[in-house]
Protein backbone atom coordinates (compact mmCIF):
# COMPACT_ATOMS: atom_id res chain seq x y z
CA UNK A 1 0.00 0.00 0.00
CA UNK A 2 1.32 3.17 -0.31
CA UNK A 3 3.35 5.31 2.32
CA UNK A 4 1.17 8.32 1.76
CA UNK A 5 -2.15 6.23 2.31
CA UNK A 6 -1.31 4.14 5.21
CA UNK A 7 -0.24 7.55 6.83
CA UNK A 8 -3.81 9.06 5.93
CA UNK A 9 -5.29 5.83 6.44
CA UNK A 10 -4.00 6.07 10.49
CA UNK A 11 -4.85 9.89 10.71
CA UNK A 12 -8.42 9.13 10.14
CA UNK A 13 -8.58 6.24 12.37
CA UNK A 14 -7.63 8.73 15.28
CA UNK A 15 -10.03 11.23 14.26
CA UNK A 16 -12.87 9.09 13.93
CA UNK A 17 -11.80 7.93 17.43
CA UNK A 18 -11.45 11.13 19.38
CA UNK A 19 -14.27 12.85 17.52
CA UNK A 20 -17.21 11.52 18.25
CA UNK A 21 -20.45 13.15 19.70
CA UNK A 22 -24.12 13.10 19.40
CA UNK A 23 -26.30 16.05 19.42
CA UNK A 24 -29.25 15.26 20.67
CA UNK A 25 -33.30 17.48 20.78
CA UNK A 26 -34.73 18.46 24.40
CA UNK A 27 -38.07 18.04 24.50
CA UNK A 28 -40.02 20.99 24.40
CA UNK A 29 -43.98 21.89 24.91
CA UNK A 30 -46.17 20.54 21.81
CA UNK A 31 -42.44 18.72 20.38
CA UNK A 32 -42.93 15.45 19.54
CA UNK A 33 -39.20 14.06 18.94
CA UNK A 34 -38.14 11.13 16.49
CA UNK A 35 -35.56 9.17 17.84
CA UNK A 36 -34.74 7.81 14.07
CA UNK A 37 -32.81 11.01 12.82
CA UNK A 38 -33.38 12.94 16.29
CA UNK A 39 -35.37 15.56 14.38
CA UNK A 40 -38.05 17.88 16.92
CA UNK A 41 -41.17 18.64 15.59
CA UNK A 42 -43.52 21.19 16.90
CA UNK A 43 -46.67 22.14 16.41
CA UNK A 44 -48.07 25.92 17.21
CA UNK A 45 -50.97 28.01 16.06
CA UNK A 46 -51.40 26.30 12.46
CA UNK A 47 -47.67 26.10 12.02
CA UNK A 48 -45.79 22.73 12.32
CA UNK A 49 -41.97 23.08 12.18
CA UNK A 50 -39.31 20.22 12.11
CA UNK A 51 -35.99 20.75 12.94
CA UNK A 52 -32.66 18.59 13.17
CA UNK A 53 -28.75 18.81 12.73
CA UNK A 54 -27.50 17.67 9.60
CA UNK A 55 -24.78 15.24 9.09
CA UNK A 56 -23.26 17.39 6.20
CA UNK A 57 -21.80 20.20 8.02
CA UNK A 58 -18.97 21.92 6.03
CA UNK A 59 -15.67 21.41 6.35
CA UNK A 60 -13.24 23.29 4.23
CA UNK A 61 -8.92 23.46 4.35
CA UNK A 62 -8.99 26.95 3.94
CA UNK A 63 -11.98 27.59 5.83
CA UNK A 64 -11.58 29.21 9.42
CA UNK A 65 -14.07 26.86 11.88
CA UNK A 66 -16.80 24.69 11.01
CA UNK A 67 -19.92 26.06 9.25
CA UNK A 68 -23.04 23.84 10.53
CA UNK A 69 -26.00 22.82 9.11
CA UNK A 70 -29.81 22.66 10.74
CA UNK A 71 -32.52 21.25 8.38
CA UNK A 72 -35.71 23.13 8.80
CA UNK A 73 -39.14 22.08 7.59
CA UNK A 74 -42.34 24.53 7.90
CA UNK A 75 -45.80 23.39 7.33
CA UNK A 76 -48.45 25.97 7.23
CA UNK A 77 -52.29 24.70 8.13
CA UNK A 78 -53.55 28.33 8.85
CA UNK A 79 -55.94 29.96 6.50
CA UNK A 80 -53.26 32.77 5.81
CA UNK A 81 -49.72 32.89 4.51
CA UNK A 82 -47.02 33.17 7.25
CA UNK A 83 -43.57 34.87 6.45
CA UNK A 84 -40.21 34.00 7.31
CA UNK A 85 -36.86 35.65 6.68
CA UNK A 86 -32.79 35.54 6.49
CA UNK A 87 -33.05 36.84 10.20
CA UNK A 88 -36.07 34.57 11.20
CA UNK A 89 -33.40 32.38 12.76
CA UNK A 90 -30.84 32.28 15.96
CA UNK A 91 -28.98 29.98 17.56
CA UNK A 92 -27.53 30.52 21.06
CA UNK A 93 -25.11 28.22 22.78
CA UNK A 94 -24.82 27.97 26.22
CA UNK A 95 -22.81 31.09 27.05
CA UNK A 96 -26.10 33.36 25.43
CA UNK A 97 -23.63 34.24 22.23
CA UNK A 98 -26.01 34.27 19.21
CA UNK A 99 -25.21 33.38 15.88
CA UNK A 100 -26.65 35.07 12.89
CA UNK A 101 -27.41 32.81 9.63
CA UNK A 102 -25.20 32.46 6.98
CA UNK A 103 -26.94 33.12 3.53
CA UNK A 104 -25.32 30.20 0.58
CA UNK A 105 -23.46 33.39 -0.68
CA UNK A 106 -22.24 33.73 2.84
CA UNK A 107 -20.46 30.30 3.10
CA UNK A 108 -19.63 30.20 -0.88
CA UNK A 109 -17.96 33.54 0.00
CA UNK A 110 -16.20 31.98 3.11
CA UNK A 111 -15.13 28.93 1.18
CA UNK A 112 -14.14 30.73 -1.81
CA UNK A 113 -11.65 32.82 0.01
CA UNK A 114 -7.70 32.42 -0.01
CA UNK A 115 -8.75 29.27 -2.07
CA UNK A 116 -5.95 28.89 -4.22
CA UNK A 117 -5.35 25.46 -4.55
CA UNK A 118 -9.03 24.41 -5.08
CA UNK A 119 -10.39 23.05 -8.02
CA UNK A 120 -12.67 25.65 -9.82
CA UNK A 121 -16.10 26.09 -10.19
CA UNK A 122 -18.47 24.16 -9.88
CA UNK A 123 -16.46 21.67 -8.19
CA UNK A 124 -14.29 22.03 -4.82
CA UNK A 125 -11.98 19.54 -4.89
CA UNK A 126 -8.10 19.24 -4.33
CA UNK A 127 -5.42 19.25 -6.32
CA UNK A 128 -3.30 16.85 -3.95
CA UNK A 129 -4.71 13.77 -2.65
CA UNK A 130 -2.72 14.87 0.97
CA UNK A 131 -5.15 17.49 1.20
CA UNK A 132 -8.08 16.25 0.32
CA UNK A 133 -7.95 13.41 2.51
CA UNK A 134 -6.64 15.68 5.31
CA UNK A 135 -9.98 17.97 4.95
CA UNK A 136 -12.23 15.12 4.80
CA UNK A 137 -11.59 12.23 6.64
CA UNK A 138 -13.14 13.77 9.74
CA UNK A 139 -16.10 12.13 11.31
CA UNK A 140 -17.98 14.54 13.19
CA UNK A 141 -21.22 12.60 13.87
CA UNK A 142 -21.29 9.24 15.52
CA UNK A 143 -19.64 6.90 13.52
CA UNK A 144 -16.07 5.01 13.84
CA UNK A 145 -15.55 4.90 10.26
CA UNK A 146 -14.24 8.26 8.31
CA UNK A 147 -16.70 10.86 7.03
CA UNK A 148 -16.55 11.81 3.63
CA UNK A 149 -18.29 14.97 2.49
CA UNK A 150 -18.13 16.42 -1.10
CA UNK A 151 -19.34 19.51 -0.93
CA UNK A 152 -21.02 20.96 -4.47
CA UNK A 153 -20.99 24.78 -4.24
CA UNK A 154 -24.44 24.78 -6.73
CA UNK A 155 -25.36 22.45 -3.49
CA UNK A 156 -24.93 25.88 -1.15
CA UNK A 157 -28.17 27.45 -2.97
CA UNK A 158 -30.23 24.50 -4.24
CA UNK A 159 -30.59 22.93 -1.18
CA UNK A 160 -30.68 25.90 1.20
CA UNK A 161 -34.13 26.95 2.84
CA UNK A 162 -35.89 30.04 0.95
CA UNK A 163 -36.65 33.56 2.49
CA UNK A 164 -40.31 32.99 1.30
CA UNK A 165 -43.53 33.01 2.55
CA UNK A 166 -45.62 29.66 3.11
CA UNK A 167 -48.84 29.56 1.18
CA UNK A 168 -52.13 27.85 3.11
CA UNK A 169 -51.88 24.12 2.72
CA UNK A 170 -48.17 24.37 1.73
CA UNK A 171 -44.38 23.43 3.18
CA UNK A 172 -41.50 24.76 2.93
CA UNK A 173 -37.69 23.23 3.91
CA UNK A 174 -34.25 23.15 3.17
CA UNK A 175 -30.57 23.88 5.02
CA UNK A 176 -29.67 27.00 6.91
CA UNK A 177 -26.02 27.41 7.80
CA UNK A 178 -24.38 28.59 10.94
CA UNK A 179 -20.93 29.60 11.27
CA UNK A 180 -20.08 26.81 14.80
CA UNK A 181 -18.73 24.16 15.59
CA UNK A 182 -21.14 21.98 17.99
CA UNK A 183 -18.13 20.19 19.26
CA UNK A 184 -17.16 23.17 21.26
CA UNK A 185 -20.16 23.33 23.10
CA UNK A 186 -22.49 22.12 25.30
CA UNK A 187 -26.05 23.10 24.77
CA UNK A 188 -27.25 24.74 21.46
CA UNK A 189 -30.69 26.46 20.54
CA UNK A 190 -31.88 27.21 17.54
CA UNK A 191 -35.01 30.21 17.75
CA UNK A 192 -37.32 30.69 15.09
CA UNK A 193 -39.42 34.17 14.65
CA UNK A 194 -41.75 35.00 12.36
CA UNK A 195 -41.12 37.80 9.91
CA UNK A 196 -42.16 40.88 11.68
CA UNK A 197 -41.70 39.51 15.03
CA UNK A 198 -39.64 41.39 17.38
CA UNK A 199 -36.57 39.86 18.37
CA UNK A 200 -37.02 40.86 22.11
CA UNK A 201 -40.05 39.30 22.37
CA UNK A 202 -39.98 35.32 23.01
CA UNK A 203 -39.22 33.39 19.88
CA UNK A 204 -42.40 31.38 17.92
CA UNK A 205 -40.15 28.53 18.01
CA UNK A 206 -37.40 27.13 20.19
CA UNK A 207 -35.54 23.57 19.67
CA UNK A 208 -32.99 23.16 22.24
CA UNK A 209 -30.22 20.75 21.83
CA UNK A 210 -27.74 19.26 24.03
CA UNK A 211 -23.85 17.96 22.55
CA UNK A 212 -23.00 14.63 23.89
CA UNK A 213 -19.54 13.54 24.04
Amino acid sequence: MNRNLIILSLIAILLAGCSSFKVLPEKVPNGQINSADNSQTVSSNGLEITVRLDDAGINSYNLEGTVTTFFISIRNATDSEVAFNDDSYLLVDEGGLQYSLLTPENVRTMLKKDSYYLVPYPYVGFYYLEDYEKTNAYNRFNSALPYYYELYPQDLFTKALQPTAVIPGMKVEGLTYFKIDPAAHKLLKLLVFRKGTSKSSPPDFSFPFKIIK
